[in-house]
């Protein structure tokens, strides 16, 4: 097998220690590159809205990789790619510097959205990072309410583990239930249900409209006109792809780093890849271009990107179907395949009143994906369904 004698990772999130994981258990000995902005190795993202927030004393994160790991490598941390040299196959860093290598492997993942009105601030912030998170931890330890903009499944795991630490808790989300456009009315109403049952302020159809502050605390006026004065407010309004590094390469950033595939970004010769939170691709299994935003998405991604990388033609491609889950409370959402809040639902197991169901998700009449709560063995036993494009005459 022929190796390419030297690698640069630029990104150092999971999918890009995922694909130096998989690449040194492909047998690659040449020299690997790991750039990434925050001062960190790769840690692990998921506990950072629950675990990481609910435990009684602080914790450190979780990284990826046991100590050692990354020993041989060239570790750049703490700075910040800002531009893609395709010709010259090099990256071009903040501190002035240049990495030049044989393949580049972009997995800059995605950042937070901010909101108009809404800067991060002293009392105000996004959760995305480490830093994020110990800022927002921190803010607990204080804190007597805590607002969250945004009924996302962000939102609502932040919601939660504020809950479980005593705290009040107001979520405001413009939608008439949360995670609406991602999983529907359905399971969003439920979700409103379980809040409120923990205690959680709901405020659903309604916008900030204006932010000032009263003796140093937020005081958030709404779209209806009521006014929450709180100690805390975090913003959980979605994520875009990190690709503004890449606007003078060329390359297609329409949604996220278009690729094939096989992890090869579209346009770039075949010696720059793309995997997890950042990279779109066609997808065969559901018919169109898709990016997907989460953890399972980016591990497997990263080996299969390795694969290709490695050994050309003989390794797989990639269409997944696609997972993710959330914690909140007691109980675990899972979401396999694809599903969308336009799509018919149908009831296949459980009830919505127990809060324990599989809910099927269909478009002209196929079965597209699946949303269970509580439900794990029901919900992988079926996973063969959606696999494939199924009738829905067959499944119920």
């Amino acid at each position: 097998m022929s190796v390419p004698p030297r690698i640069a990772v630029v990104g150092a999130s999971l999918a890009g220690a995922r694909v130096l994981r998989a690449l040194r258990r492909r047998g690659f000995d040449g020299r690997l590159v790991l750039i990434g902005e925050e001062n960190e190795l790769p840690y692990d993202r998921p506990p950072l809205s629950k675990q990481y927030l609910t435990a009684p004393d602080p914790v450190p994160v979780k990284r990826l990789e046991p100590e050692g790991f990354y020993d041989g490598m060239e570790l750049r941390l703490g700075v910040r790619a800002t531009a893609l040299n395709l010709r010259e196959r090099s990256v071009l860093l903040d501190d002035g510097s240049t990495v030049k290598a044989d393949h580049i492997v972009i997995t800059t993942g995605a950042a937070a959205r901010s909101l108009a009105g809404l800067p991060d601030s002293e009392r105000v912030a996004r959760l995305r990072t480490a830093a994020d998170a110990r800022r927002i931890r921190g803010a607990l330890d204080e804190a007597h309410h805590l607002l969250v903009v945004g009924g996302g499944f962000i939102g609502c795991e932040v919601a939660a583990s504020a809950r479980g630490r005593g705290l009040a808790v107001t979520v405001i989300e413009p939608a008439p239930a949360p995670v609406l456009r991602g999983v529907g009315a359905t399971v969003g109403a439920m979700l409103a249900e379980l809040h409120r049952d923990n205690g959680v302020d709901f405020r659903l159809g309604v916008t900030v409209a204006d932010v000032d502050e009263r003796g140093g605390r937020p005081v958030v006026t709404l779209s209806d006109g009521s006014r929450i004065e709180t100690d805390f407010v975090v913003v959980g309004v979605g994520a875009f792809a990190r690709t503004d590094w890449l606007d003078s390469s060329g390359l297609d950033l329409s949604d996220g780093v278009l690729c094939d595939n096989r992890c090869r970004v579209a346009g770039a010769g075949g010696h720059v890849w793309a995997a997890g939170d950042v990279a779109a691709w066609p997808s065969e299994r559901f018919g169109a271009t898709r990016r997907i935003e989460h953890w399972t998405n980016a591990a497997e991604q990263a080996g299969v990107l390795a694969a290709n990388l490695l050994d050309g033609a003989t390794a797989p491609t990639y269409d997944p179907i696609p997972y993710v889950w959330s914690d909140q409370y007691q109980h675990k959402i899972q979401i396999l395949g694809s599903v969308s809040g336009e799509d018919d639902t149908t009831l296949l197991d459980g009830s919505f009143e127990e809060r324990r169901f599989v809910l099927a998700y269909a478009r002209d009449g196929l079965l597209r994906g699946l949303v269970a709560c509580d439900m794990p063995r029901e919900i992988a036993a079926r996973r063969s369904l959606v696999a494939t494009p199924t009738p829905m005459a067959g499944v119920v």
